[in-house]
């Protein structure tokens, strides 16, 4: 069987699901900082914005001082 006739047979999910089904970190943080999240992200941990980007589309475990700083955000 082909790459393209598998792909086929999967169940397709809307763009909207597919934004928010990788990364829970990612949607705590687009709640948190609606405008420019990333950019509200690298400052407030100190990495490059490209970094930031990274964790919150779900391409990299965020580091332990992202996952602290949005928790405390989100108690505050």
């Amino acid at each position: 069987m082909s790459e393209s006739q598998t792909a086929r047979g999967r169940a397709s999910t809307s763009p909207k699901e597919r934004l928010f089904a990788k990364s829970r970190f990612g949607t705590v943080v687009r709640a948190l900082w609606p405008t420019k999240p990333a950019l509200n992200l690298a400052q407030r941990i100190g990495c490059s914005e490209r970094a930031a980007q990274f964790y919150i589309a779900g391409k990299r475990k965020p580091s332990a001082r992202a996952i602290i700083i949005v928790n405390t955000e989100m108690l505050d």
